[in-house]
C-alpha cells in the first residue's frame, strides 16, 4: 500500500485486488438492511401485541450479528489496501493522491471498468473530473 498517496498505476492495482471485495460488501450491506427490516417489523407486531415467533428474532439476530461481522472484514480489507469508502451502496471508492500540487483522489464507482476519474479531496462524486485532464 502506498504511504498516503497512489498513482494512478498503484490505485489500478489496488483496484484489481480489492474490486470484488466492494462487490460482496454491497451484497452485505443489503441483506443487513433486509435483516434489520424484518426485526423492525417483527419488533413492531410485538409491541403491539401480535404474535411474534422468538425464534425467527433469535435467528435474525444471529444472522444480523454475522453479516455484521462479514461486513467488518470486507471494510478492513478495503480500507486495508489503502483504499477509502465513499459510498458503499453506490460502491464509490476514492484513493488518495497528489495531482499537480492539490490534494485529490482516484475515484472509482462499482459497475465502470476502470479508474477513469479523479477530483480534488475538497469535493465530492460531483467533482469528479475524467483523468484525461490530468
Amino acid at each position: 500500500m502506498p504511504s498516503g498517496n497512489f498513482t494512478l498505476d498503484e490505485a489500478r492495482a489496488a483496484l484489481l485486488l480489492i474490486r470484488g471485495t466492494v462487490v460482496d460488501l454491497q451484497h452485505t450491506q443489503a441483506a443487513l438492511r433486509a435483516v434489520k427490516n424484518e426485526l423492525n417489523a417483527l419488533n413492531r407486531r410485538h409491541l403491539n401485541n401480535g404474535v411474534v415467533g422468538d425464534r425467527r428474532i433469535r435467528e435474525l439476530n444471529r444472522e444480523q450479528r454475522r453479516l455484521g461481522e462479514e461486513a467488518q472484514r470486507n471494510i478492513a480489507a478495503i480500507t486495508g489496501a489503502g483504499a477509502e469508502i465513499k459510498g458503499i451502496d453506490e460502491g464509490l471508492i476514492d484513493f488518495p493522491t497528489t495531482i499537480q500540487g492539490v490534494l485529490a483522489y482516484w475515484c472509482w464507482r462499482a459497475g465502470e471498468d476502470d479508474i477513469d476519474w479523479w477530483h480534488p479531496r475538497t469535493s465530492g462524486f460531483s467533482g469528479r473530473r475524467p483523468i484525461t485532464e490530468v
